[in-house]
């Protein structure tokens, strides 16, 4: 390599050195602001995420973030400043002294400058100013993560969320578990829970969140217990339609289907949208399919709906409704006592009292209307008197009595206007004599 292209190749590297010197420091330089303020507002972002006991992995994700902006945003800023190689040789001759010679060079006018040593191009490095920004703001990051925080900074959040909201989501899971309602019905009663529980902490144990929170736990209550007897009253109505039939009067019977009927309809119109297995099970209890089910396919039914009712009323909690088993065959005993034929009648007639047995009474009489008309006496008056007045009130009636207005019918005739029949008495007597004007003015001065 000859003396001018090492001339050349040197001078250039030295021009491209001082380019990427000039253009670092306007970066650096409009970069500090956002340092100084990210390291603040990053401070204080950390201790209240960490007061929010949140996970840590969002906030890097957001530092990071915010760090990439300030970079973009501070380069941006500072390529307006940007200085060429061709730039930085005018700066390096004119600091050197060199009389434009590397700009006469770099146009191809003249040779270039002889190789220096160390040439510098008099811009030298303010390192503290540089470092500063860049280690105050790591260190009120660093300082933001590990300082410890008092039992007084970290706000009271509750110990466990409400129990109703744990005891609704058991139900909910159960009643899934058991098929007895569809997974999207599931999903839609949790997600009124869920909205609950996204409040903020502090507002769990408020009295607007426990009212919602006890509104839809009585709510869901009384839904499923309106199922459980609905389930229940079908399952009686069916066992007694299947194994107690014989001894139903005609108008038992319709009434079993009737109700077997109403509780099908109310479980088919729930609130709570229940299982298509379940659905379609109770589809076959129409009171027209019945008598075409054999012996197996009733048991089957009864079963399931026995099952359905004790378990959506345990979650229910209302103990004592269905019971443990031991009261179902004296409920299914009164309400065959209530539906069987009558001694000694055709099926259906049922005009005379039920026989009942030892332990049930004679049963109930039927209300009839019969052809005797009974006399119970009302139309008998009778006094009532009380002669002790010491507890009589004002407005206390002692007595009544049948009377007439005394009437003046003496026939006077016609009388004139205007015309009395007598002179009158006392003073008015007096005012009707005529007086004369000094008569008046003494009565005036006395009677005024």
């Amino acid at each position: 390599m000859d003396e001018h292209a090492a001339r050349l190749i040197h001078w250039q590297q030295q021009a491209k050195l001082t380019a990427r010197k000039v253009n670092l420091g306007w970066f650096l330089a409009c970069l500090t602001p956002s340092l100084i303020m990210g390291g603040i507002l990053g401070f204080i972002a950390i201790l209240w995420w960490r007061t929010q006991d949140q996970n840590e992995v969002p906030l890097l994700s957001g530092l990071l973030l915010a760090l990439a902006l300030a970079l973009f945003t501070a380069f941006w800023r500072a390529r307006a400043h940007f200085i060429t190689p061709t730039q930085a040789l005018i700066r390096l001759e004119s600091h050197l002294h060199l009389h434009n010679a590397l700009s006469v060079a770099q146009a191809g006018h003249g040779p270039w400058p002889a190789i220096q040593a160390a040439p510098t191009d008099g811009w030298k490095w303010h390192w503290f100013h540089i470092t500063t920004p860049w280690l105050s703001s790591a260190a009120c990051l660093a300082l933001a993560f590990w300082m410890p925080l008092s039992h007084e900074v970290l706000p009271s959040l509750p110990a466990m969320q409400p129990q109703a909201w744990q005891q609704m989501d058991e139900w909910l899971q159960k009643l899934e578990e058991e098929k007895l309602i569809t997974p999207e019905e599931k999903e839609e009663q949790a997600a009124k829970v869920t909205n609950l529980r996204d409040q903020p902490p502090d507002q769990w144990f408020s009295h607007d969140s426990l009212h919602a929170t006890d509104t839809l736990k009585e709510q869901l209550q009384r839904d499923l217990a309106e199922i459980a007897q609905n389930l229940k009253t079908a399952e009686r109505s069916l066992n007694a339609l299947q194994n107690h039939a014989d001894k139903l009067s005609q108008a038992g019977k319709e009434q079993l289907l009737k109700d077997l009927d109403e509780a099908v309809k109310g479980l088919q119109s729930s609130a709570l949208e229940l299982n298509p297995a379940l659905l379609k099970e109770l589809a076959q209890m129409d009171p027209k399919n019945i008598p075409s089910l054999s012996k197996n396919q009733l048991d089957q039914l009864r079963e399931t709906l026995k099952k359905g009712a004790k378990e959506s009323q345990g979650l229910s909690q209302n103990p004592g409704f269905l019971g443990d088993g031991e009261g179902e065959d004296d409920e299914l005993a009164e309400m065959l006592n209530q539906f069987k034929q009558s001694p000694g009648t055709g099926e259906g007639e049922g005009e005379s009292p039920g026989a009942g047995d030892v332990s049930r009474g004679p049963g109930t009489a039927p209300l009839t209307l019969a052809n005797e008309e009974n006399d119970f006496g009302t139309e008998k008056n009778e006094a009532v008197s009380n002669s002790d007045l010491s507890r009589a009130q004002l407005s206390s009636v002692l007595g009544i009595k049948d009377g007439k207005h005394e009437v003046d019918k003496t026939y006077a005739g016609p009388i004139a206007a205007g015309q009395a029949q007598h002179q009158g008495l006392g003073g008015e007597q007096v005012w009707r004599e005529t007086l004369t004007p000094e008569e008046k003015a003494v009565l005036k001065r006395v009677f005024k």
